[in-house]
């Protein structure tokens, strides 16, 4: 499946880096500009202010009035001041100018007129012949602060403007060709960044139910695309595991039908061929029927387990009593173990009757067949003691046994479906390799936990625990084993 150039992750990362720089350069562009320009207006002011000022400290000192012209152009060359001055009387009427100003004359408009009156400088910026803009002050000139004249001081505003207009032109210039580069290398840029991302998509694509063992190539890096490949792969690997567990459930399934089936067929065959006698067909019937049986509690057990992976098995949850269960299931124990001289006890480690939320039939199955395997894998003579006792808000039941124990490696695996730690004794015992499977698939399906230690030799203890309040989802009624 192609993606459109304009749907791409490329395109609409390289989309919105170039929106980003075109917002951020041209706020800094703007921002730059009005700085520059009210600092460079701000500068000719100050200028302009100084100018006026040191004319008025001049004029101070000299105490002449009117104001000595010849005087003013040598404050002009001293200061090498860049500006054109005008001094005007009390009157307001021209006295004596710059060289530079030809004209001989400053406007001095109404405003700046009762500025002056008000003795307040007034600044404004005003147009003359040939569009030259001026920048222009009018400062009142006093003598023991009485008004005795008026000075005007005026810069022109074409160098700034200059410089300005040349700033602007430096903006619309670099700011298209840095944006052209830099969107350029943001193209490049993504393509970097989502290179990996179409790799891994190409990979995964080849990826099927008879290749699992492949996995994503590692970017090398701890970013996020490698979490995710690192994400990915453990999904594979969770999945290889799935459909290994699968096929070897298949097998095994197969292999455990097919051992009676071949028993059945055998006995047939030579029942057929060689029985004479009604005692020897009665004989085979009955062996037919014991393989009958065998082959009848796989099929069920593989149903039960079917029906909870597909969470057509509920469980009817009602609230009873935990240690009447456990007081049965003991005295059931100690039926079972009379044969081998197993003795079984109880330990009872609550102060008071225990009441849980829970399928009272599926964890009789639970713990009855916990007890079976107990006794079957303990030799004559041996023990079993059941115990009941509390840990947090959880029920917890131990059935101890001093049987021949499971090995360390074993351990892992020993309620995965078909797995027998001996299989050529559990095979003759009669086992199947799911009760343990089932026994976990009831603790789960009511939000609890099993586990089991067991030393070799010495025993083994399996540990489940139930919540006292029942499983965490269902209503009153019923909940779904899953």
């Amino acid at each position: 499946m192609t993606i459109s150039l304009l749907r791409s992750i490329r395109f609409r990362l390289t989309f919105w880096y170039a929106l980003t720089l075109v917002v951020l350069m041209a706020a800094s562009a703007l921002f730059s500009y009005h700085y520059f320009s009210k600092t460079l207006r701000q500068q000719v002011d100050e200028d302009l202010q100084s100018i006026a000022d040191q004319i008025g400290l001049a004029h101070t000192r000299q105490n002449v009035t009117p104001f000595d012209c010849n005087q003013l152009q040598t404050h002009i060359h001293r200061g090498n001041w860049d500006a054109y001055i005008l001094l005007r009387s009390e009157t307001f009427r021209p006295v004596c100018a710059s060289d530079n100003l030809l004209t001989g004359e400053l406007e001095f408009g109404p405003v700046a007129m009762q500025q002056v009156r008000w003795l307040n400088h007034h600044l404004e910026t005003v147009e003359v012949e040939g569009g030259m803009q001026l920048r222009l002050l009018s400062a009142p000139l006093l003598n023991d602060d009485r008004l005795v004249g008026v000075v005007q001081v005026a810069r022109n505003l074409g160098p700034l403007q200059q410089t300005l207009g040349e700033l602007r032109l430096v903006y619309l210039l670099v700011v298209p060709f840095a944006l052209f580069w830099l969107c350029l290398g943001g193209w490049l840029l993504s393509d970097q960044l989502v290179a990996p991302v179409v790799e891994i998509t190409a990979a995964a694509s080849e990826i099927n139910a008879e290749n699992l063992v492949r996995r994503l190539p590692s970017t090398g890096h701890h970013d996020e695309l490698g979490q995710m490949v690192a994400t990915f792969n453990l999904m594979l690997e969770r999945l290889e595991n799935a459909f290994r567990r699968v096929r070897q459930f298949s097998g095994d399934a197969s292999h455990e039908l097919r051992t009676p089936l071949t028993i059945l067929r055998g006995e047939t065959e030579v029942t057929l061929r060689w029985a004479k006698t009604p005692e020897e067909f009665r004989d085979m019937l009955h062996s037919n029927l014991e393989e009958i049986d065998r082959m009848e509690r796989i099929i069920e057990n593989l149903l039960l387990l079917a029906k909870s992976e597909s969470g057509e098995l509920t469980l009817e949850i009602r609230e009873f009593n935990l240690s009447d269960l456990i007081q049965a299931l003991y005295l059931q124990g100690r039926t079972l173990g009379e044969s081998k001289r197993i003795k079984v006890n109880l330990r009872v480690d609550v102060d008071e009757e225990m009441r849980i939320r829970g399928d009272e039939l599926r964890l009789r199955q639970l713990f009855l067949n916990l007890i079976a395997n107990g006794i079957k894998y303990t030799p004559e003579g041996g023990s079993l003691e059941l115990a009941i006792s509390h840990e947090g808000a959880m029920a917890r039941v131990d059935v101890i046994d001093t049987g021949i124990g499971i090995p360390v490696e074993a351990q892992p695996y020993v309620f995965d479906r078909f797995y027998r730690v001996d299989k050529a004794r559990n095979r003759m015992d009669g086992g199947s390799g799911l009760g343990l499977s089932i026994v976990k698939s009831i603790v789960v399906a009511h939000g609890g936990r099993i586990s089991v230690y067991s030393i070799p030799g010495q025993g083994s203890t399996f540990t489940v625990l139930l919540p006292i309040e029942g499983p965490p989802t269902g209503s009153p009624e019923s909940t779904i084993l899953s």
